[in-house]
């Protein structure tokens, strides 16, 4: 799975409020299977502590849950495991840094990186101010995990996302072929991806001579990949554990 870890001073505010929304939007993407959403302070504060009351009201006005997560610290196998490590702000960047393997380093960015319309630097922490700041952390959280979105589909995520599968150009797709000791097999493993897609609505391309299996993803009205084959690529591969 490909994991990414949102990190602020006390994981109470910030970055509980943009595990809670990104994890909305990999739900609704079907990308539950394949994308592992955590949040972690770099202090230990509120180790413990559900997130500040003033987050979740405003993250459940519009929609998104936050009840069922607990602050923590920043621990070591962190590192190791997450594929992206995004600070809200500067200092706590700096602190990652200070913290992270010089062979990990390359995962510790900011979440500001990943703003589409807002020209903001940083996620504000909002706990000592009033409601227009917990407003401001959503609307930037927001906008950032729109551009998370895109990032599964560059070739860097999608190469620790999805190994077993070739990225095509021109338009771009995935492409992956499976072969199996006998006819039936191959056929049976068919059919498994066909209730899949067609629980997406989403079809793949495929292509079949006796016991090989070819699969082709792209999103044709889009003239490209898109989420849709991400979640599909994803749902083959349970196919292929379950044949």
């Amino acid at each position: 799975m490909y994991k990414i870890l949102f990190v602020c001073m006390g994981n109470i505010c910030r970055s509980p409020t943009a595990q809670a929304v990104m994890q909305s939007f990999v739900d609704k993407a079907h990308l539950t299977a394949c994308i592992l959403v955590d949040s972690a302070g770099t202090h230990a504060y509120h180790a413990g502590a559900q997130p500040d009351g003033r987050s979740q009201r405003h993250a459940s006005l519009r929609g998104y849950s936050m009840s069922s997560l607990q602050a923590r610290q920043i621990s070591p196998p962190d590192f190791e495991q997450a594929d992206l490590i995004l600070a809200m702000d500067w200092d706590n960047l700096a602190l990652l840094q200070a913290q992270c393997p010089p062979a990990m380093m390359r995962k510790v960015r900011r979440m500001a990186e990943f703003f589409q319309t807002h020209p903001d630097t940083v996620v504000p922490d909002p706990y000592e101010g009033g409601a227009a700041g917990f407003e401001k952390v959503l609307d930037l959280v927001e906008d950032a995990c729109q551009g998370l979105l895109a990032h599964l589909l560059t070739p860097d995520a999608l190469a620790r996302n999805l190994p077993e599968w070739r990225l095509l150009s021109k338009p771009s797709a995935l492409e992956r072929e499976f072969e199996f000791g006998h006819f039936l097999d191959a056929m049976a493993f068919v059919q498994r991806v066909a209730v899949q897609a067609h629980a997406q609505q989403h079809h793949p391309e495929i292509w079949n001579v006796y016991h090989r299996v070819r699969m082709t993803l792209t999103t044709h009205d889009a003239n490209g990949l898109t989420l849709k084959d991400l979640a599909l690529a994803h749902a083959i591969q349970e196919c292929l554990v379950a044949s």
